[in-house]
């Protein structure tokens, strides 16, 4: 999928879009990378009467939203369930064996940090969900680092989107 395919769905949904593609995308959804989807939005909003900041806040609440979901999924559903979907695959139980230290050494801190490096970013809610985080604890740092990650590719493509669409465009 190229980009202006992405700004075209965004410009004909709009911010219902926003939040479809920020939430599949913290579900981490093949197909859906903040790569491009981020500043895409930026370049949208930059592009369009779409607010930039409206923007920025539906894309913090779906992915604070998705990261909830697998969480809650984690959390009540357990060991077991990520067993039977991911066993066999060693590079996804090493992602989140890492995710583990990382919490268990940094507590509420390492989720912040962890929702700002990629790949871990996304799978830091198995680990927060098996380890049974407090809820309340796991919103907080992880809409936070969810903030930082947005707000810097958000504003990326809203500042750099000239250029973006230029040289590809």
């Amino acid at each position: 999928m190229t980009l202006q395919t992405f700004l075209d769905f965004f410009g004909q949904y709009g911010y219902w879009f926003i939040l479809a593609v920020c939430y599949c995308e913290y579900l981490n959804l093949p197909g859906f990378p903040a790569g491009v989807i981020m500043p895409a939005l930026g370049i949208l909003a930059g592009q369009s009467d779409l607010n930039l900041l409206f923007a920025l806040v539906l894309s913090i609440v779906a992915g604070t939203l998705a990261s909830l979901t697998i969480y809650a999924i984690c959390r009540f559903g357990g060991a077991p369930l990520l067993h039977r979907l991911f066993g066999k695959s060693p590079k996804f139980s090493a992602f989140v064996d890492q995710c583990h230290a990382r919490i268990r050494h940094g507590g509420n801190r390492a989720l912040f940090v962890c929702r700002l490096i990629p790949v871990l970013r996304t799978i830091v809610s198995i680990p927060a969900g098996l380890l049974a985080v407090p809820v309340r604890d796991y919103t907080i740092w992880s809409a936070a680092g969810i903030a930082c990650w947005n707000t810097a590719l958000i504003a990326f493509g809203y500042f750099g989107g000239g250029l973006v669409i230029g040289w590809f465009g």
